[in-house]
């Protein structure tokens, strides 16, 4: 069989990417988003028309010296695609009703881990300077060489995965009702809802699988899996834990929810499939398409709230196009040890920073 050529190859991807934004149209009619369904169906149509052949031609195509060839390359490209088709399908969500839904994110991001696990040379490459030669070479960023004994490999893994859980299942609480009124609001919600059951099993099945993987013999392919589901599960869990305390402390000095926990989520599903490494550069490059817009609403005096989905989905767009002049950039702040006091300093600052903004506001109204 005759390969095709340049222009029909390109053309079949084209072809592919509309009907992979008219799944994505589909899916958010089914999930309730009723404005403007011609034009999101035009959008997401051009979309996808031109992102799958572009991100083809780019991780694929493309020599690019710092990117692994050959089967990483298409694995990346592949996982890729599906990042960037839950990010616009959630981002469409969010834009109409400032949420991310659960019902697509738990198992998007089981998939995303599985993924990560079955291809670990789906993940961004890292890279080191040879010491003899001065020559930069890439190496799987997932990878974690200096844990390879099994069992902190499966308890690291497990914690994750419960943590993950935890997050997701019903844990409002109304202290202003009082204990004894909150503490039944709490298990009365805990018990209705639907979630309660099966995050549960699906953690215990998670677990297990983690356990198997540890367990099986030893080989390279072993060796590359394991560390690659590691490495996903502590991405994962790692900006969660990041956007959960930027909520956290938003919320104890403005009064009010600053966040919401849908984005906590999402950031996990980036983050299981960049590392937390990628989580971390997204969290801090979703801000600035955040600040634009937040402006353009200003001018117009919009009341509305802004969803912050849609900016995370935008900067990983940024990210998988331009992680190598990216990385590069930041990578000494990202591998060093002094990142978590880095980001601790950060979060105090970022306290401060509200709390003075609130006594502006305060002293002029």
């Amino acid at each position: 069989m005759a390969a095709l050529s340049f222009p029909a190859l390109y053309s079949l991807y084209a072809l592919c990417g509309a009907l992979l934004g008219l799944a994505v149209h589909l899916t958010a009619g089914l999930l309730g988003c009723r404005a403007r369904p011609k034009t999101r169906l035009f959008l997401t149509l051009l979309f996808f028309a031109a992102l799958v052949p572009a991100l083809h031609y780019w991780e694929v195509e493309r020599a690019v010296p710092l990117m692994f060839s050959g089967g990483s390359d298409t694995a990346r490209f592949g996982v890729h695609v599906f990042v960037l088709t839950v990010a616009v399908l959630v981002s469409i969500v969010d834009f109409e009703y400032c949420v991310i839904p659960d019902l697509v994110m738990i198992p998007t991001t089981a998939i995303a881990v599985l993924l990560m696990t079955c291809f670990p040379g789906a993940a961004l490459p890292d890279y080191d300077v040879d010491p003899c030669t001065g020559a930069v070479f890439p190496r799987v960023l997932a990878a974690f060489y200096g844990l390879r004994e099994n069992e902190p490999r499966f308890l690291i893994s497990a914690c994750a995965v419960l943590f993950w859980v935890f997050a997701l299942l019903d844990r409002r609480w109304y202290p202003k009702l009082g204990w004894k009124r909150a503490a039944a609001l709490f298990f009365r919600r805990l018990r209705q809802s639907p979630l309660t059951l099966w995050l549960p099993l699906i953690g215990l099945a998670a677990v297990a699988g983690i356990w198997l993987l540890c367990r099986a013999p030893a080989d390279a392919a072993r060796e590359a899996g394991s560390a690659a589901l590691l490495s996903a599960l502590t991405g994962m869990a790692a900006s969660m834990l990041l956007v959960w305390g930027v909520r956290l402390i938003g919320g104890a000095v403005l009064g009010r929810e600053a966040m919401g926990f849908g984005d906590v989520i999402l950031i996990g599903f980036f983050g299981a499939v960049f590392g937390w490494q990628g989580g971390l550069i997204l969290f801090f490059l979703a801000p600035l398409a955040g600040v634009l817009f937040g402006l353009a609403r200003l001018f117009f005096r919009s009341g509305r709230a802004i969803p912050f989905g849609p900016f995370l989905s935008l900067a990983a767009l940024a990210l998988i196009f331009f992680w190598n002049p990216i990385l590069l950039e930041v990578h000494d702040f990202l591998i060093g040890p002094l990142v978590a006091v880095l980001l601790l300093a950060m979060g105090v600052l970022m306290a401060l920073l509200l709390w003075v903004i609130q006594i502006i506001k305060r002293c002029f109204r």
